[in-house]
């Protein structure tokens, strides 16, 4: 038996215009909320407009300054947030690690112990607080959070690497190649524990091992001064001046006003006879440091 076919009726010319500018509308919507969305700044600076009197937006804000290296924005974000919420645990958290990265120690000690006040078993606080006492040279106090932190979070990275380099520089070597591999392992992309494994080997004199190091590290972050500068004593300890000349460039790209990375470029111009080129890194450091300009002076006469 056939089925009767129904015709549906046209559409008038009208509502397909109406259609039509409808469909142009949600696309437009569409676009911006995506143009929003594809950058955290717009994203959260968009959330901070529409709910200036929430915690959480300005925290996220302030986040995203801290990664930029913007510590008087992200200072703001985060006071805000805990004038709206002073028991914040994260926001006291993040405030303390900016202040850990400006140098500003009390501070940080302050506001971090504030978070763990709030919350005692706040993983990453314990790892700034150990990291913070690390950068003190105070290994006693370091150690034990770090372990804490980890004992909380056993996946928590940057806490493997953090206690990776307490034990390098502690001179135990094993003890801080396993937390330092264990920091890779639980994070690939983490540059910081690349370079630090490169420093490790770099000071045993296994500098090929070094080099893959540093290597990785750059290739997850090719703005890594750091890392650009340790592959520079690298390649000058191998006598490949070329390669170090290279190295010490790019830390200057990133950063122009590192006096001892100046010494080192004019001191490996000086090592492949390019006098001249030393010569202008000494102008440079005559007036940024005069004690280096003096020893790279002393290294011309020789």
């Amino acid at each position: 038996m056939m089925q009767s076919v129904v015709e549906r009726p046209k559409p008038h010319a009208g509502e397909m215009i109406l259609c039509g500018l409808l469909i142009l509308v949600l696309m437009t919507g569409t676009y911006c909320r995506n143009r929003i969305w594809n950058s955290k700044l717009e994203l959260y600076t968009d959330c901070v407009k529409k709910s200036p009197n929430k915690d959480r937006p300005h925290n996220n804000l302030g986040n995203v300054f801290m990664d930029q290296g913007k510590y008087q924005e992200a200072i703001s974000h985060f006071n805000q947030a805990l004038r709206i919420n002073p028991n914040f645990a994260e926001a006291h958290n993040n405030l303390g690690n900016v202040f850990l990265n400006q140098g500003r120690y009390q501070e940080a000690i302050s506001h971090i112990n504030e978070a763990l006040r709030i919350d005692p078993h706040f993983a990453e606080a314990h790892n700034n607080l150990g990291n913070l006492f690390a950068r003190q040279g105070d290994y006693e106090k370091a150690i034990p959070h770090l372990h804490k932190a980890l004992r909380i979070n056993p996946n928590l990275a940057e806490a493997h690497n953090n206690l990776g380099n307490v034990f390098s520089k502690q001179g135990k070597d094993q003890e801080a190649i396993f937390h330092l591999n264990e920091a890779i392992q639980v994070n690939p992309n983490l540059a910081e524990a690349h370079n630090n494994l490169g420093n490790l080997f770099s000071k045993q004199g296994d500098y090929q091992k070094a080099i893959v190091q540093y290597n990785k590290a750059l290739r997850i972050n090719r703005n890594f001064a750091q890392a650009h500068n340790n592959l520079g004593n690298v390649f000058s300890m191998q006598g490949n001046y070329q390669e170090a000349i290279y190295q010490y460039s790019e830390v200057l790209r990133i950063d122009p006003n590192l006096a001892g990375v100046h010494y080192n470029l004019g001191s490996a111009y000086l090592r492949i006879g390019n006098r001249g080129l030393a010569l202008k890194e000494y102008g440079i450091l005559k007036v940024m440091n005069p004690d280096l300009a003096n020893a790279l002076y002393q290294r011309m006469k020789e």
